[in-house]
């Protein structure tokens, strides 16, 4: 009966330890794998971004459906400022410079994307998974834990690239399909 007593006691503490280090370990691993879903997920948005590029015309960069709104032109290099500046923000490292306005051609456009997703892609690959409950603050008002920033970044530049599109079909231009899970 002490045997047995024993037994049940070592197995106790030992569940007790090793317990928590698994779930810490499925934590860290379900941290990981949304990682990599960010991945997957930005390696598709930029080459939907690219194609959304390379269908507009040169000529038509600049058009705008009606002087309020912004131009086709506008939006991408809004795009890809707001994915340096806020993506820098969400992982806390520093973003390459951007100048804007000195992109004026459809290949000038599409290498500050491919440079722009490169460098997300690369960050979130080196991200540090354990300051994902880190609060960071955006525009001076809203707060929200790193791994909430990161998704709120992928969807900035869906929003700006869906306003793009609206552009560049009202431009008489016909954009690539969308792709989501490829």
């Amino acid at each position: 009966m002490k045997n047995i007593i024993l037994l049940f006691a070592v197995l106790i503490v030992t569940y007790s330890c090793e317990a928590p280090k698994a779930k810490e370990q499925n934590v860290k691993s379900q941290e990981a794998a949304q990682i990599e879903y960010h991945i997957t997920d930005w390696e598709r948005s930029k080459n939907h971004t690219l194609a959304v590029i390379e269908a507009m015309p040169e000529d038509k960069l600049d058009f705008k459906a009606t002087p309020e709104v912004r131009s086709f032109a506008f939006d991408i290099k809004h795009m890809v400022g707001g994915n340096y500046g806020m993506m820098s923000n969400a992982l806390g490292v520093e973003a390459p410079k951007f100048d804007a306005e000195s992109l004026k051609t459809k290949a000038e456009m599409s290498q500050a994307v491919t440079e722009c997703y490169d460098w997300v892609i690369k960050s979130l690959g080196e991200f540090d998974t354990s300051k994902n409950s880190e609060m960071v603050e955006y525009f001076g008002k809203y707060k929200l834990t790193r791994a909430r920033a990161i998704f709120k970044v992928y969807e900035h530049q869906a929003h700006h690239k869906s306003k793009a599109i609206a552009n560049q079909r009202l431009a008489g231009a016909t954009p690539p399909g969308y792709v989501l899970f490829d």
